[in-house]
């Protein structure tokens, strides 16, 4: 098993669970911010380094194959489409998500499929595993829904998203299906916000969940387990 890594420190490293190495796949004196791969493609990494700039790294020769300014601001995350790989999601800090067709990123200036605009920086943008939805968090304590055959459609469900430190920001994710997405609130529980409701309809909360839980991962293939990481240093699993 592989799997990559990236940091603040300007390092992506993939880490060898068998050789129990860590080898380093590209160094730059900027921040990184995100990494993510496209859906079957295992030579291409995508990250953002530095102010709004998205990378394509191609691992096999280890040169960037395409390199563009995509946000006036820092790409926070990166998300694939899970139907159609081509098209790709970011969200950024200067208060925007936007989704983008790789197939146009030739281009010195891609275009975009479209912007959703926030009051406040975007902390994340995820596709539903149907990839008709994308889901974003923002700091104006909102949680947007684009959707449609085009996502023409853009409708806001508040959330209140105000954590009061830089260090900790809420970021809503998809479960199995496109029915619920998931969110950490400050009272140490996890809201299940209904896309189609546009509104909390339960929250999740239990004594062995000790801190605020700030992000989160549907297993891929046991639908109802969660885990979940929180501001204490710990990670609770949650099972059906």
């Amino acid at each position: 098993m592989q799997i990559y890594s990236s940091g603040h420190d300007g390092f992506i490293r993939l880490m060898d669970a068998e050789k129990e190495v860590f080898d380093v796949v590209h160094y730059c004196d900027k921040t990184i911010h995100c990494l993510s791969q496209q859906p079957n493609d295992l030579w291409s990494l995508y990250f953002s380094e530095g102010r709004g700039v998205l990378i394509e790294w191609d691992v096999r020769t280890g040169k960037s194959s395409g390199n563009w300014m995509l946000h006036e601001d820092t790409i926070n995350t990166i998300s694939f489409n899970p139907q159609n790989p081509n098209v790709m999601a970011t969200s950024s800090t200067d208060g925007t998500a936007c989704i983008w067709d790789l197939r146009s990123t030739r281009s010195r200036k891609p275009k975009t499929m479209k912007t959703a605009s926030h009051g406040r920086a975007v902390n994340s943008a995820y596709f539903s595993p149907s990839g008709t939805s994308l889901a974003t968090t923002s700091l104006d304590n909102n949680v947007g829904i684009i959707s449609g055959f085009n996502y023409e459609d853009t409708s806001m469900i508040y959330h209140d998203n105000s954590t009061g430190t830089l260090n900790l920001s809420f970021r809503g994710i998809w479960g199995w299906d496109d029915s619920c997405i998931f969110i950490g609130n400050m009272r140490k529980g996890i809201d299940v916000i209904s896309p189609v409701k546009r509104t909390s309809v339960m929250t999740l909360q239990s004594p062995q969940l000790p801190a605020i839980p700030w992000r989160f991962d549907a297993h891929p293939y046991e639908v109802g387990m969660l885990a979940a990481a929180t501001n204490g240093s710990g990670v609770c699993l949650w099972t059906p």
